[in-house]
């Protein structure tokens, strides 16, 4: 699937119209491809934590908070959990939206 259609698939499931403009959109086959970019690569320039806050957030979730949202590793927790994800049937959507 490419960008565009999984950015239009995203904009239905979150019932976007006319007016918002798409910041950035990065797509993902997998949990791991996803996971890597947003928490571990230098190429996102909007990385959520350093790699000192990471270990601790990893550290910190509990069975629990994983349970609420089915994921079924530290890896998918984080990426369901993170602002800017969509899961799709296709992979995972990060895309920016502004209005």
């Amino acid at each position: 699937m490419s960008k565009l259609k999984t950015a239009e698939m995203v904009a239905d499931m979150v019932g976007l119209d006319y007016g918002y403009v798409v910041e950035a959109i990065e797509y993902f086959k997998t949990i791991d491809e996803a996971f890597n970019w947003i928490f571990l690569s230098e190429e996102n320039p909007l990385r959520p934590y350093t790699q000192e806050q990471l270990i601790q957030k990893l550290a910190s979730v509990t069975v629990e908070e994983m349970q609420e949202l089915n994921a079924k590793s530290l890896a998918e927790y984080m990426v369901i959990d993170a602002d800017h994800t969509y899961l799709t049937p296709y992979g995972v959507a990060y895309i920016r939206i502004t209005r």
